[in-house]
């Protein structure tokens, strides 16, 4: 009997439904896996394009941990091993993990099938709704973590680095390294395991390297075992936080300095004014008068100290006094020599019967110094400094070749010439510009050419620059000379008796010593003084003698009660032409705030001697 004639149609049946079947299986929009031996045996396309693989191929082949968490791959194991033979179908809703390591969950309908003869396990996924949604959300979060313009690791629970974003990438190129586990923190192992330990984050653990600042944190998801980090570079921000410690630094030194500066003025007030009332004294023998000098001069040098520390602290106000500029230069020379090192030469040349200029002695020192400094810096292998004066007949060519700050006129001259580097006109145009600088970070402010020029301008003066590359560079600054023979003349008109008053005043002081001395000085050239201690004995004062108070004479800060400024101002709205001047042991801006002193006529700094307060008096009452 031939049985092929009936079995071909059959088998042309089996082929044919095999197609149909293998059509089905790729078309349909459920994903199908068929699972065997605990590996992923075949899977259509949806499947594939479920778990974002390109080709069934490479999804095949793989173990049920790659494709499955470890709890639902074990659910899926024990199923495999003992549920099918006796369950035809189950139901179950389980987590698919996708290439991208993100977990999505679905629902499954698990059969069995046979697989060459031999059981295997055929899973049918489908989303529901919520479960479309939730992927959509997991694929935003990973898309959110790989486009986050910051860096954004995850860790192993061993502590190895298992996932970085494109921005890790490029934080660590930029470094010069060519993967991020280069620029970890050497103990990131460590704090992996202890954080998914404690469950417990670490924050804010810095690194530094190629001078750069890194601030990690830590973040445990304990229930995917896994711990994510997030780094910053915080370079700036130390930097910005190093400078605002610095500032804070310095402007706490400068309220020290301020009133150190402020109590020992007090003191040198009382030892100058004293020692001058001595001098005045008549049948005082040679070496008593030579003692009293010293005295003077040892408060006059005290009194530079403290415009120094006003001067350091920012609390420093223009005190113009008749200054040879050679002998500035000389007393300078030492500190100079200090300055510029060993490796520097200078040399000085000195114009003869140079005429004075009207200058506040330690500006115009600290102009020299700030001069002196930058060439220095400009000689890093040493070199020659060379400082000129000279006696200037100021023409209309060089007014024309400065225009705006030069003038007809004498002037003196100062010059300041180096064998530097020099500059070029880019450079030249720029370096009286605040917080320009060609030097490297934390090796200037930018700021002494431009406290330069800014105290010449307060002189009424202006500068002068010459340089060349590798020809180094020149400072001239010009200062108005003093007409000597004008100022001999004022001189000899100032005589003791020229400053002699009859007018009642009103002097309100806290320190006893400084009160006591202004009182006897004034009452000998002639004044009436009241004297108080303090805002609430001027009150009192006041109310019974303003008719006849002509001067307020006051202390701008008190420790208690009104100050000077409130009581000025109270008094000056019931009598309008009364005098004030104001006496401080700080400078005019530290004090004066917001009320209007003028420099010359009713702001007296400490310390002073009687004849300093006497013509400061008599020019008040006189102005």
């Amino acid at each position: 009997m031939d049985l092929r004639e009936p079995l071909e149609p059959l088998a042309a049946r089996n082929r044919s439904l095999e197609r149909r079947l293998i059509h089905l299986l790729q078309t349909t929009s459920s994903g199908v896996l068929i699972i065997d031996a605990g590996a992923i045996v075949e899977a259509n396309s949806a499947a594939v394009h479920l778990l974002q693989w390109e080709t069934p191929d490479q999804l095949a082949g793989h173990p049920l941990p790659h494709v499955f968490p470890e709890e639902d791959a074990a659910r899926v194991r024990s199923i495999l091993a003992t549920s099918l033979p006796d369950t035809p179908s189950l139901n179950r809703a389980v987590h698919l993990r996708c290439r991208d390591g993100s977990i999505l969950p679905v629902s499954a309908h698990l059969s069995r099938v046979d697989q060459d003869g031999a059981p295997a396990l055929q899973i049918v996924i489908s989303q529901t709704a919520d479960s479309q949604r939730v992927a959509d959300a997991i694929r935003s979060l990973a898309a959110f973590a790989e486009l986050n313009p910051n860096p954004v690791l995850e860790f192993t629970p061993e502590g190895q680095l298992g996932y970085f974003n494109e921005a890790a990438g490029v934080m660590a190129r930029s470094m010069g390294r060519s993967h991020p586990r280069d620029i970890l923190p050497d103990e990131s192992s460590a704090i992996v395991r202890g954080c998914l330990a404690t469950a417990q984050e670490r924050l804010r653990v810095e690194t530094s390297a190629n001078n750069r600042t890194l601030s990690w944190s830590f973040f445990p998801i304990v229930r995917n075992n896994v711990v994510h980090c997030y780094v910053r570079d915080i370079t700036e921000r130390k930097q910005l936080e190093a400078q605002l410690r610095h500032s804070q630094k310095l402007e706490s030194v400068g309220r020290l300095a301020a009133g150190v500066a402020h109590d020992f003025n007090n003191i040198l007030t009382v030892v100058q004014a004293n020692a001058g009332v001595l001098r005045t004294e008549g049948g005082l023998s040679g070496p008593v008068t030579e003692h009293l000098q010293q005295i003077v001069r040892a408060a006059e040098r005290g009194g530079k100290l403290t415009s120094q520390l006003l001067a350091f602290s920012k609390r420093n106000v223009l005190q113009l006094k008749r200054l040879d500029l050679n002998e500035v230069i000389t007393n300078l020379s030492s500190l100079l020599h200090r300055t510029l090192g060993e490796d520097i030469t200078y040399q000085f040349g000195y114009a003869t019967d140079l005429p004075s200029v009207s200058a506040d002695v330690g500006l115009i020192e600290q102009v020299i110094l700030n001069l002196a400094l930058n060439a220095r810096d400009a000689m890093p292998k040493g070199g020659q400094l060379v400082v000129n004066t000279c006696l200037v007949d100021v023409d209309q060519a060089h007014v024309d070749h400065h225009p705006g700050e030069a003038r007809l006129g004498r002037f003196v001259c100062l010059s300041m010439a180096d064998t530097g580097c020099g500059m070029d006109s880019v450079t030249l145009s720029r370096i009286f510009e605040p917080f320009f600088t060609t030097k490297e970070f934390g090796k200037g402010t930018g700021l002494g050419l431009a406290t330069v020029y800014g105290i010449i301008k307060q002189h009424q003066g202006w500068i002068s620059v010459r340089s060349q590359l590798g020809q180094g560079t020149q400072f001239k600054i010009f200062l108005p000379a003093v007409d000597q023979v004008a100022e001999k003349r004022a001189a000899e008109a100032r005589r003791v008796q020229d400053l002699r008053g009859s007018e009642t005043i009103l002097l309100v002081e806290d320190e006893p010593p400084v009160r006591w001395i202004v009182k006897d000085v004034l009452s000998k050239y002639g004044y009436q003084v009241l004297e108080a201690a303090s805002g609430v004995e001027a009150l009192a004062l006041w109310h019974q003698h303003h008719k006849e108070i002509a001067l307020l004479l006051t202390d701008i800060v008190m420790p208690v009660g009104l100050t000077g400024q409130e009581l000025a101002e109270k008094f000056a709205a019931q009598k309008p032409a009364l005098k004030v001047i104001y006496i401080s042991g700080y400078s005019l801006q530290a004090a004066g705030r917001d009320f209007a002193i003028l420099d010359g006529p009713n702001f007296l700094q400490k310390p002073f001697d009687g004849a300093k307060l006497a013509a400061t008096v008599r020019r008040i009452f006189d102005f």
